[in-house]
């Protein structure tokens, strides 16, 4: 098993660390290019929405990311002090029709959706904790 954990202040400069940092653990375990992308787009949206519309305090560890490989699966664990948000609950987007009436907002928890292979959500010790898991496709190892 494979784990690495990151710590991020609520801000969007630092969002370039997230990604160097997906980018690292995906190099280090052989990561397949597909799924090393879904990552990438699924934990910045997950991050950027706790930043903007969570509001976050902003203390140097108002966002945890914690990724482990383990059995043919990448387990998440993003939790933030953020105000509560459960984003299983949020209704999904209207997909069909023209896309300038849609309503603005709910693609990103849709794509998180999409692109996981599931997500649980819980808030606990003042935190909000959403957990993904990605199934890994080809050949991923631990190194």
């Amino acid at each position: 098993m494979v784990e690495k954990t990151l710590t991020l202040p609520a801000d969007l400069a630092h969002l370039e660390h997230l990604s160097a940092w997906i980018d690292e653990f995906c190099a280090l375990n052989g990561i397949p290019d597909d799924t090393h992308y879904h990552l990438n787009v699924a934990l910045e949206e997950v991050v950027i929405n706790a930043i903007k519309h969570g509001q976050c305090p902003p203390s140097a560890d108002a966002i945890r990311v914690t990724m482990t490989l383990e059995g043919g699966e990448i387990h998440i664990t993003i939790d933030d002090t953020g105000r509560p948000f459960n984003p299983l609950e949020a209704p999904a987007p209207e997909l069909g029709g023209d896309i300038a009436a849609r309503p603005i907002g709910g693609l990103g928890i849709h794509l998180v959706r999409c692109l996981m292979g599931s997500l649980r959500y819980e808030r606990r010790d003042g935190r909000n904790w959403l957990y993904l898991t990605k199934p890994v496709k080809g050949e991923a190892h631990a190194g």
